[in-house]
């Protein structure tokens, strides 16, 4: 149990060190971000909100209150980390590398979350008392 929750923070820590160095370089660099969101094809108001929502994703997922909230989230990162890699290889502006690491990342981050949340439900419902059973 130990070893997986060292294994979901670390994968937890990357991915966030990932969408943060995005946030920033779309900041910094944004002259260079929007020429390749026109190249893409898609309109330069969507940097806003894109970084927007990564942070506000970023933050529901460290704080981790309401499980239906986080697999809404884990499917929005998802679809944009996806769409952006077909993006790149559609209009051969790259190859989306990065986009697969934040997928792979995203992916062990959400698995391994998933374990620790049912192991601690198991235990949990371990030592509650079945009354239900009797009556």
């Amino acid at each position: 149990m130990k070893s997986q929750k060292t294994f979901y923070y670390i994968a937890l820590g990357l991915f966030a060190i990932a969408v943060i160095g995005s946030i920033i370089n779309s900041v910094i660099n944004f002259d260079t971000v929007s020429e390749t969101f026109t190249k893409l094809g898609y309109p330069i108001y969507l940097i806003y909100i894109l970084g927007v929502c990564q942070f506000i994703g970023l933050t529901m997922i460290l704080l981790n209150k309401s499980h239906w909230t986080l697999e809404w989230v884990y499917a929005g990162f998802f679809m944009n980390y996806t769409l952006g890699a077909l993006a790149h290889l559609a209009v051969k502006d790259g190859n989306g590398a990065s986009a697969v690491v934040c997928i792979v990342l995203l992916f062990v981050t959400y698995i391994q979350s998933r374990k620790i949340r049912n192991s601690n439900n198991e235990l949990a419902e371990f030592g509650k008392p079945q009354f239900a059973k009797y009556i």
